[in-house]
């Protein structure tokens, strides 16, 4: 009877050690069948990126061209953070499972909370999740799949942070701080306002890949000028950025600057006949700036104000615009000049 219960244990023992390998490998499966599930790498392919959170505010990202992104259908997409979305889309893993002492808060803040991300390839839907909070120590992110109720934290390999911050739906914040996103091919003339000197502003007019005209205040066309500093100047206002957008700015302050006077106005059009706008304003020296005397500035010397198209306020660097601000006379030069270059 002994000999018979000794064999009964050892085969419910080697029962017990088979089933365990069986759990042990089938979880292991599963998790790793999670960990393929949140990334997408063929993100060459991915042409549309959809995301939601609970309060109703919705990004709609869609590639035009090659790295070009549409925001809303309104703006084109900051290239940086496009590029930092598809890294995370591509390369986003399974850390751990989620700790069954956070499981039950994780699942509800990732219902209740959460970014939804849907992601398209050629106009397929292929991938879509859910996006939470980070983990205590800041170095995870609670994630969940759709149709899933087995929340992970994920994070990116090689990458010490979360990742919640690339998938924000503030519409602002997507839009590109390019002022004129068009290449040299479509640019067709740039013309410079300056209304406390009318006599310094100027058009230039691309005629060709060579050949640029200069047209002063009254519309005449100057004969001799110097072409390379018009190509320049040219190249230099079309790559032109704001520092920054102003997205809460008063529409009452933005009516204010409007009815001011502009340090400069510049008006770029296309070969299709697109136009953008840009006044610009000197801001108040509020930082108390002052001169090499010491003595008290009237503006700031850095930053000034922008209203592009006439409704969106920003701010914008003398850095960035003094190589593009200049006289008609920086252009011209006497026949002498022309030889002798």
């Amino acid at each position: 009877m002994k000999k018979k219960n000794s064999i009964l244990y050892i085969i419910f023992g080697i029962i017990v050690i088979i089933s365990a390998i069986l759990f042990l490998k089938n979880n292991k499966s599963t998790i790793k069948k999670e960990l393929r599930d949140f990334a997408y790498e063929d993100t060459a392919s991915v042409n549309k990126i959809f995301l939601a959170d609970k309060n109703n505010n919705t990004i709609l990202l869609e590639r035009i061209n090659g790295n070009t992104w549409r925001v809303n259908n309104k703006f084109i997409a900051r290239n940086d953070a496009i590029r930092n979305l598809l890294d995370i889309i591509a390369s986003v893993q399974v850390k751990s499972p989620v700790p069954k002492s956070a499981f039950e808060n994780v699942t509800k803040f990732l219902a209740t909370r959460s970014v939804k991300v849907e992601i398209y390839a050629n106009n397929d839907k292929v991938k879509t999740y859910y996006v939470g909070p980070a983990t205590p120590d800041n170095l995870g992110t609670y994630m969940i799949l759709e149709n899933s109720s087995v929340p992970f934290i994920t994070h990116k390999p090689g990458f010490n942070g979360y990742l919640t911050v690339r998938y924000f739906v503030n519409e602002q914040e997507w839009r590109d701080v390019s002022l004129f996103p068009i290449p040299i091919n479509s640019f067709y003339s740039l013309n410079i306002i300056y209304p406390e000197n009318p006599l310094a502003s100027f058009t230039i007019i691309r005629k060709s890949a060579r050949e640029y005209e200069l047209v002063n205040n009254q519309q005449q066309p100057i004969q001799v000028f110097d072409t390379l500093l018009a190509k320049e100047t040219v190249l230099s206002a079309i790559k032109a950025k704001v520092d920054s957008w102003v997205n809460d700015m008063p529409q009452a302050r933005i009516d204010s600057l409007k009815k001011a006077k502009p340090l400069a106005v510049l008006n770029i059009k296309t070969v299709k006949g697109e136009k953008y706008t840009l006044n610009l304003y000197r801001m108040p020296n509020v930082k108390s700036y002052v001169d090499n005397s010491g003595e008290a500035m009237s503006f700031d010397p850095d930053i000034m104000y922008g209203i592009y198209n006439d409704n969106m306020p920003a701010l914008c660097q003398y850095f960035t615009f003094d190589p593009i601000l200049i006289s008609i006379k920086d252009f011209i030069r006497t026949n002498k000049d022309v030889a002798t270059k």
